[in-house]
């Protein structure tokens, strides 16, 4: 056990120290926009489990995953969390927990496989320390947990083909139909693993060895799928087949009429161009970990054209087969399928555990070289400046973008959406409560979840806040310039937030 422990010490370390750091920051984030949607799905799911409460049945968001949303609403009951700002408060330390035990799956997944504790490590840093990963560790509790639950599947799915033991392969079906229960999309999972079934099947009827103990494994693997897609998802429990067909259709098909501000145009989120998805990667993902993403995924590729035996046959670099298949598989569908994407691409933050993992192939054989000095202060540069500006930036490190982008006195914000889920309301409440001692302040704003942000707020605060919908009675006006980059024509600006020397959000003092 001791031996166990100092060969993970290094990320043991990481782990403590990034829990450390959501604890000190959780209360510093606002509410986004689809918080309260996310803890509503929860809720009418707990009603439906505890109360038979049949009203899961007819919501609008029936289809929508519960498999961590749930969890959440029994944490609130045993803690018997009543009050709002207890509620989020508690949902974005859980969400960023979850995060957080994410990335040391990667780490742990990482050292299995390079064998190599600075890699293991930078797995770690890769995953724990993007700063739009980070950001939306505390107020994203579907993107998030979905890409946390992909490295559980990962790290389970190397353990259990190389250990070849029915009971990791159950677990492995587990973790894969949990992730499906969080978002439909984890279906994918599924077919991709099966092919790794079947081609060890295959070889065991080459081979005139006995194939049965790969039917029964395969067996496992559905049992588990299955029975935990069916508990942690209780809308599949009248009528499995058809709620979980009507969530599939839903994907090619989101009822989204809302636009994005994409390359200074508002653009339909139906109707999105073909670079949409490429150019948000590109521009948000730091800009060493994209190169050595895209060159780790190109020498995979060749490498399997050059040796297929040893990536088909059950070796690690089989694992990256996998990866391929949930990087590339997923932006493929939203292609082919039309699917509406839009924020960014959050919708797709799950695929980037894939792309850390052909990042850190490419530096293992980097490494190789004679390069390794090199290659190692190139990675601590690039973590180094990523600290840097998530430090400055805080509590808006979800609003960062790489120097492919000009970062010119608002080129960002006249180009592309910043704060799309309005977390700055927060922040912007607090600078208004923190300066204004009055008894009751009105404030007035254009859309977004200003109500939440109130909601967040100690009690105390809360009662001097009045949101008014109109500029005819409020004190403030207040910001984020979604659908609106050109700001307002109210004189007296009295607080705005800039991060990459861009405004991300605003406060005009009205009356």
């Amino acid at each position: 056990m001791k031996r166990l422990l100092f060969y993970y010490f290094p990320g043991i370390v990481l782990f403590v120290i990034a829990i450390f750091i959501g604890i000190f920051c959780f209360k510093d984030y606002g509410v986004a926009w689809d918080e309260s949607i996310q803890r509503e799905i929860g809720v009418t799911t707990y009603k439906y489990i505890v109360n038979n409460d049949q009203a899961l049945k007819s919501t609008e968001f029936r289809d929508l995953g519960t498999g961590f949303e749930l969890p959440l609403i029994f944490i609130e009951k045993l803690l018997r969390l009543e009050d709002s700002r207890d509620i989020y408060m508690m949902r974005h330390l859980v969400t960023y927990l979850f995060f957080i035990a994410g990335a040391f799956c990667g780490y742990i997944l990482a050292l299995r496989l390079f064998k190599d504790q600075f890699i293991a490590g930078l797995c770690f840093v890769m995953l724990a320390l993007h700063p739009r990963m980070f950001g939306h560790a505390y107020f994203n509790s579907k993107d998030i947990p979905f890409l946390s639950a992909f490295l559980i599947v990962f790290l389970i799915n190397q353990v259990a083909f190389e250990k070849n033991k029915p009971f990791w392969y159950l677990l492995l079906g587990a973790s894969c139909g949990y992730a499906t229960s969080i978002r439909a999309m984890g279906i994918v999972l599924f077919p991709c693993i099966t092919v790794f079934f079947l081609i060890d099947f295959l070889k065991c009827l080459y081979a005139k060895e006995k194939n049965m103990p790969v039917v029964v494994n395969f067996i496992v693997f559905t049992v588990g799928f299955c029975t935990l897609l069916y508990i942690a998802w209780p809308i599949l429990w009248s009528n499995p087949f058809f709620y979980f067909a009507e969530e599939f259709q839903k994907l090619s098909h989101i009822n989204w009429e809302g636009d994005v501000f994409f390359q200074g145009k508002n653009i339909a989120g139906s109707k999105l161009p073909l670079n949409y998805l490429p150019v948000w990667f590109s521009i948000t993902m730091p800009e060493l970990w994209l190169f050595l993403g895209l060159l780790g995924f190109v020498w995979v590729v060749i490498s399997f054209f050059m040796s297929p035996k040893k990536f088909l046959l059950n070796t690690p670099e089989r694992n990256y087969l996998l990866y391929i298949a949930c990087f590339t598989g997923p932006v493929l569908a939203v292609i082919v399928l039309k699917s509406v994407n839009y924020d960014d691409w959050r919708h797709l933050y799950f695929i980037y555990p894939s792309f850390v993992m052909f990042a850190l192939y490419a530096v293992s054989k980097l490494a190789r070289k004679r390069g390794k000095i090199i290659v190692w202060s190139a990675c601590f540069l690039q973590t180094a400046y990523l600290i840097f500006f998530m430090v400055k930036s805080h509590p808006f490190e979800q609003v960062y973008f790489n120097h492919l982008v000009s970062h010119e006195n608002e080129y960002l914000r006249r180009n592309y959406d910043l704060d799309y889920w309005d977390t700055a309301y927060k922040t912007e409440l607090e600078y208004i409560l923190a300066h204004d001692s009055t008894s009751l302040i009105r404030v007035y704003c254009v859309s977004g979840p200003i109500e939440e942000n109130v909601s967040i707020l100690p009690e105390p605060e809360r009662k001097r806040i009045q949101i008014v919908h109109d500029d005819d009675t409020a004190n403030y006006f207040m910001t984020n310039f979604r659908n609106h980059p050109d700001g307002y024509n109210y004189p007296n600006i009295i607080y705005e937030k800039k991060v990459l020397n861009s405004a991300i959000c605003r406060i005009y003092k009205i009356h």
